[in-house]
């Protein structure tokens, strides 16, 4: 549980005694990130909904903004919290039993906000310089990515394809940059899904016939970051 995000949504107002159960539910499973993945059933356990009631629920709260629904490899939906971006009223009407929204807005910006432009690196022509995707990876996060096992599961899933040996100083830096652009890959689940999506692939696994040149991928080519996009949004299914 991210008291950050409970302490978000519970002075939130504007909606029905359901809708509101659900945000809760929702945020009591979500981490700092507001990043949860409940199921339907999990949801309607812990707030004594109805599956209908709770999908109701979800989608309302998505069409206010207070949420962002994501599919996973097609087969099952996580979730992101942004309590911050909720407009009572604005999106879709208030329920018709709840009380008047609350509206309290921080200060913008806020008080101890460092001044804009401050604390980016500059080059010698004093320009922004834009952070290596080493530095990235390595600044990004709070958990440092288990490189060794992300190898291993590529190994193991991905037999056919060129055995990864050396884990040298580049593909360190690419695993862990991959890792920390979201809370969704820092799961060892995750990248077990990753690749087993990359086996059923034929043109990846190199098993398309009448080509001349019959490509394979790598795992070099795997991690490259606009390769891992495609591949996790099902660009190369089969």
């Amino acid at each position: 549980m991210s008291t950050i995000v409970m302490t978000a949504c519970w002075p939130l107002q504007g909606m029905s005694p359901a809708q509101k159960a659900v945000l809760i539910s929702l945020a009591d499973n979500a981490n700092d990130d507001g990043v949860c993945w409940p199921s339907v059933a999990t949801i309607g356990s812990r707030t004594c909904l109805s599956e209908r009631a709770v999908r109701n629920a979800l989608r309302w709260l998505e069409e206010a903004g207070l949420m962002k629904s994501h599919q996973r490899f097609g087969r099952s939906t996580w979730y992101t919290l942004t309590p911050a971006a909720y407009a009572p009223g604005t999106i879709c009407p208030p329920a018709p039993d709840a009380p008047p929204p609350r509206q309290e807005m921080p200060p913008t910006p806020a008080p101890d906000a460092p001044h804009p432009g401050t604390s980016c690196p500059q080059n010698r022509k004093g320009t922004i310089k834009e952070p290596s995707e080493e530095e990235t990876g390595a600044s990004a996060g709070s958990k440092k990515a288990p490189v060794e096992q992300i190898v291993d599961l590529f190994n193991q899933v991905l037999h056919q394809l060129p055995r990864v040996v050396l884990i040298n100083k580049d593909r360190r830096a690419k695993i862990q940059a991959r890792w920390a652009e979201s809370s969704v890959h820092q799961d060892l689940d995750f990248w077990n899904d990753f690749f087993a999506q990359v086996a059923t692939s034929d043109f990846l696994m190199g098993r398309l016939k009448g080509r001349d040149t019959q490509f394979r991928c790598t795992f070099d080519w795997l991690i490259a970051p606009s390769n891992f996009v495609k591949v996790v949004e099902g660009n190369y299914d089969a």
